[in-house]
């Protein structure tokens, strides 16, 4: 409960309490004042009667006397007026029923209201006639108390609405600077470092106000130090320093997490020499040969960034360059090289190379049963192939031969058309769970493929080409709208994550869909149902996965980020986005289990996200090794062959 609804449920019981007590102080006194002046009243009427009737008893005129009582009876509010006649001793009576109007039922119940009764000695000289008894209305008393009992709950109430309205206002105004430091602690829990400007003028307020400030300011700049920390190994480790780019060891650790996958589908692998950098460095110094390297270098990126978002730009050594590009097959890769080589021939009209001979590319594309081993060396063969056809040139090699590509463009977008049209795609699923003993199952990553013709295709033989036709947001809502299905009709114990592609969230019109979608969901589906995104798209489209982000939030769906740590990033995105969760290149996985400076920058990584309250989750765990090296770290838990393999959905 809020401090706010405790100061106003701590006013309502003190004004109760006074409520109560003066009301039964008012009670009692208007009640003892209204018995006092009903006993005065009927004894001068006990009086008053028994003198004015000693004549007529006297003279045995009894019906002057019962006029008289009458009169007396009918002149008060008396329930009965009675006179005892000792001669006789018979009673002349007038009485009559007590009836109480205007006074509820349930008030006389609870009310015990004692009529006085007055007596009196009616005497003619020394001798006694009779006695007056008058008792007075029960019904008057009655109506006076519940008439002031009533005005007086009344002014109270309204009294009370009136203080409790303005209080409450009072008092939102004098708790705005609380629930801005709610606000402020809720930001500092998710990172986000966020500073009152407004100090308020309570002294105690003041002061927690700036210790806030000054503690999210330290939290800040530790955290800052923290992404500088990790952002310096990264480039300590994997960074060229001349280029910008990933360095040999950065390619080959991508290269064994890329190859180590099962499911790939046509990949493209280049590589580019650069022509006579060491005469360019011997006789024209060191800083013009940096300044090839770096034109070079921003000609490849520049590429790289038209093509998938996957893709993979590293230098190996001082004049080579190598490019590995998922989902691509020997049409596309062709092109690409050419394109390369004819910006890299510009450098020489800006007299940025030695000579006219700029560069030479080799190239091959290559399917899953190629080894790494093997790829290298036939993209090395290629390279050599095109340095000795002259300046200048480019080899592209295709070890496939065409029989992975004998379905060709167009009859794949027939296909995927076709698929999306039936629903027809297969689903897997594999586990992603905690690294302990237990091994409980935290979600499960669905993953697709398409059956044609007989042979199985995973999504790593389509998805690019779905993104080049602009299906892939198509392809997303089938496999949304199907895990839906499944969460719904199955009993699903864990929840169920599903990849969005950029292209798809990139797209308002697949926003709006997926927040329809999830607006008409139950809650208890909402909680079976992940959605991921990889870093790279993130980069790419960082408005458009904010927008995303906030949609899923604003649902109460979880969501992740995938291949972590594969892009040179600063990281800060994180802490705009805050997802659930980080799935850290399988890279790094097996940099865990690698050399002490290796394992000393997944610590790193692992503490920063830990920092943030976000959970790590390891990938590419395939054996004990790396298991135990990941213990040692703060990771939540581990996806790869090790866990768990893909089962059908």
């Amino acid at each position: 409960m809020t401090l706010f609804r405790q100061l106003i449920i701590t006013i309502v019981a003190i004004f109760s309490l006074m409520l109560i007590v003066v009301m039964g102080i008012n009670f009692n006194t208007t009640k003892g004042y209204l018995i006092s002046q009903l006993q005065s009243t009927t004894q001068d009427s006990a009086t008053s009667l028994s003198m004015s009737v000693s004549d007529f008893m006297a003279l045995e005129d009894y019906a002057s006397v019962q006029s008289s009582v009458n009169a007396v009876f009918d002149s008060g509010y008396f329930s009965e007026v009675r006179i005892h006649v000792y001669d006789t001793d018979e009673n002349i009576v007038r009485s009559n029923e007590t009836k109480i109007d205007g006074v509820p039922t349930w008030f006389i119940q609870l009310i015990d209201f004692k009529v006085p009764v007055a007596r009196a000695i009616i005497s003619n000289g020394w001798s006694e006639l009779g006695q007056v008894y008058v008792t007075g209305s029960a019904g008057y008393g009655y109506y006076q108390l519940w008439l002031a009992s009533r005005d007086l709950l009344l002014s109270f109430l309204v009294i009370g609405t009136i203080t409790l309205i303005l209080g409450g206002i009072a008092l939102r105004y004098l708790f705005q600077p609380l629930a801005e430091l709610e606000k402020q602690a809720e930001a500092i829990q998710q990172r986000r470092f966020i500073q009152m400007i407004k100090v308020p003028k309570t002294r105690e307020l003041r002061s927690v106000v700036l210790s806030m400030n000054r503690m999210a300011e330290k939290l800040e700049k530790e955290f800052a130090s923290e992404v500088e920390t990790a952002q310096w190994l990264q480039a300590k480790a994997f960074k060229d320093p001349v280029s910008g780019l990933g360095n040999r060891h950065f390619f080959e650790s991508q290269m064994k997490s890329h190859f180590a996958e099962q499911e790939r589908g046509i990949d493209g692998l280049v590589l580019i020499s650069l022509a006579d950098l060491g005469k360019l460095n011997n006789e024209r110094g060191y800083e013009s040969a940096d300044m090839f390297i770096q034109s070079a270098a921003d000609i490849l990126t520049k590429k790289v960034s038209t093509l998938s978002s996957f893709s993979t730009l590293a230098r190996l050594s001082g004049a080579d360059f190598v490019l590995l590009i998922p989902n691509f097959d020997h049409g596309q890769l062709t092109k690409v090289v050419d394109e390369i080589m004819i910006e890299l021939m510009e450098l020489n009209t800006a007299s940025i190379s030695y000579s006219v001979a700029v560069a030479n590319i080799g190239a091959v594309t290559i399917d899953g049963s190629v080894e790494r081993s093997s790829a290298m060396s036939q993209a090395d063969a290629a390279l050599r192939e095109a340095k000795r056809e002259g300046i200048n040139t480019s080899k592209v090699f295709d070890l496939n031969m065409g029989q992975n590509m004998a379905i060709n463009r167009t009859s794949w977008k027939g296909i995927l058309e076709t698929a999306i049209q039936n629903r027809s795609f297969k689903l897997k699923k594999q586990k992603i769970a905690t690294l302990d003993e237990s091994s409980v199952t935290l979600h499960e990553e669905v993953f697709m493929g398409l059956e044609h013709g007989g042979k199985e295709y995973h999504a790593g033989y389509f998805i690019g080409l779905a993104e080049q036709f602009d299906l892939a947001s198509q392809i997303d809502q089938v496999i949304i709208e199907r895990v839906i299905e499944f969460i719904k009709t199955k009993n699903v114990t864990t929840p169920l994550t599903v990849n969005l592609s950029a292209s798809s969230y990139a797209k308002s019109a697949f926003i709006e869909w997926l927040d329809k979608t999830l607006n008409q969901l139950p809650i208890d589906v909402k909680r079976k149902l992940m959605f991921e995104i990889s870093e790279q798209s993130v980069l790419v489209e960082e408005e458009q996965a904010s927008t995303l982000i906030r949609i899923l939030k604003k649902q109460g769906v979880k969501f992740g980020i995938d291949n972590v740590g594969k892009q040179f990033s600063a990281f800060q995105y994180l802490q705009t986005l805050m997802p659930d969760y980080v799935k850290v290149d399988s890279s790094y996985t097996r940099m865990a289990a690698g050399k002490e400076s290796e394992s000393f920058f997944m610590h790193t990584l692992c503490k920063m996200f830990s920092s943030l309250n976000i959970e790590v989750i390891a990938t590419g765990v395939e054996s004990e090794k790396q298991l135990t090296a990941l213990k040692r770290f703060d990771v939540t838990g581990g996806q790869g062959f090790l866990i768990g393999r893909a089962q059908e959905l």
